[in-house]
């Protein structure tokens, strides 16, 4: 279903070979024009030509721009977009990589699968999945899964619920979910 994503970033040429080298794909330097000077693509090189488009952080699609995009100053802090990406190595290199350019990362259990959360420049999150992972994630929302996820989702539900409510404050769940409390 999906071709590509983009997300912007500081520094897209470095951030697109780590990311090139973590999903086993090619970093291109993307054309200037039609895309912003300093933007480039990871390639998968899959059947279905999935990529990701690397912009700079000044970046703003704008249906009123030229060519659908302008430039701002840059502001960059977190955000709700993030990607899934399925990882070509081992959850060790991913930590190496975050480690060596700076960036935070963890490892959080959904319960349906484990991601490894690496947050380029502390702001902007690319999930992985090892290849163990992969599995679990199909398994929950592929073909098989798809049935009962509706079910099993409402479980998860319930069951996180029930956890995160003797660990953390109900106003603190309440703010960081955006409902208020019963």
């Amino acid at each position: 279903m999906i071709h590509h994503a983009s997300f912007g970033v500081a520094h897209p040429d470095r951030v697109a070979h780590a990311l090139a080298i973590l999903t086993d794909a090619t970093a291109v330097r993307a054309p200037t024009p039609p895309f912003p000077y300093g933007t480039w693509f990871v390639v998968a090189g899959d059947d279905r030509g999935s990529l990701l488009e690397i912009l700079p952080a000044t970046t703003v699609l704008d249906p009123t721009a030229p060519l659908g995009v302008r430039q701002r100053t840059a502001t960059f802090g977190p955000a709700a977009t993030h990607v899934l990406l399925g990882a070509a190595v081992a959850a060790e290199e991913i930590h190496a990589v975050a480690a060596r350019e700076d960036w935070p990362v963890q490892e959080a259990e959904t319960g349906l699968f484990k991601v490894i959360k690496l947050w380029i420049d502390g702001a902007v999150l690319v999930e992985f999945l090892t290849s163990e992972e992969a599995a679990r994630y199909t398994a929950a929302f592929g073909i098989e899964g798809l049935t009962i996820l509706d079910k099993n989702l409402r479980q998860l539900e319930q069951d996180l619920a029930n956890v995160l409510s003797l660990k953390m404050p109900t106003e603190l769940l309440a703010d960081a979910l955006g409902r208020k409390p019963a």
